[in-house]
């Protein structure tokens, strides 16, 4: 299960005092790795966005940092549970429901949640317009085989011009999502994207 990949990393990187880690979610859907995210800075990483030349993949890697405090706040979690392993009792979750946050935590998962919607808008770029601009070229080029009737450009027409109306449809949702993503970190005082010396 993606879950015990996730927390396996962390476990990892707190064993070993790593300055950073990057891992890339199995899963689909954000709102379990924010989740992921919280338990992270229960134990000293702090969630960054994107790794370094990775935002414009499909799938990124999301990049935590340690705190100066990590071994502090890994040891007191530690003590506070030592008979029992911290991947069945993670800090801020549900007992036995794994990434499921309890209601004193929802507030910050919520938060980073809204972080990483602004991290994913912004991999809606002009890369992706300009995947589109090029569609046309490789139609043409697959329209050589049948030939160029006037059925097969319609066609080939009417599939670049649904690919372009979801684009169309995609960045405003995008924008929107943007926006009221950024009103709620602001109202809570979160900066967000993060200075560089974070």
């Amino acid at each position: 299960m993606d879950e015990r990949h996730l927390v396996h990393e962390l476990m990892k990187a707190v064993s070993e005092e790593a300055p950073e880690f990057a891992v890339r979610p199995r899963f689909p859907g954000l709102k379990k790795f924010a989740a992921f995210a919280y338990v992270a800075e229960r134990f000293g990483y702090r969630y960054l966005g994107h790794a370094p030349g990775s935002a414009a993949l499909n799938n990124p890697y999301f990049l935590f940092r340690r705190t100066p405090d990590a071994r502090e706040r890994a040891a007191a979690l530690m003590e506070s549970t030592p008979s029992t392993p911290v991947r069945k009792a993670l800090p801020g979750m549900r007992p036995g429901l794994g990434l499921t946050p309890a209601p004193d935590a929802r507030r910050e998962v919520d938060l980073l949640y809204s972080q990483m919607v602004v991290d994913a808008s912004g991999r809606y770029s002009p890369r992706v317009l300009s995947n589109i601009l090029i569609l046309p070229i490789v139609l043409a080029i697959f329209l050589t085989f049948p030939g160029y009737t006037v059925g097969n450009v319609l066609i080939a027409a009417a599939v670049w011009g649904t690919f372009f109306a979801l684009y169309l449809v995609g960045l405003g949702v995008t924008r929107t999502r943007r926006k009221k993503h950024l009103a709620r970190l602001t109202a809570a005082g979160v900066e967000w994207p993060p200075r560089v010396d974070v």
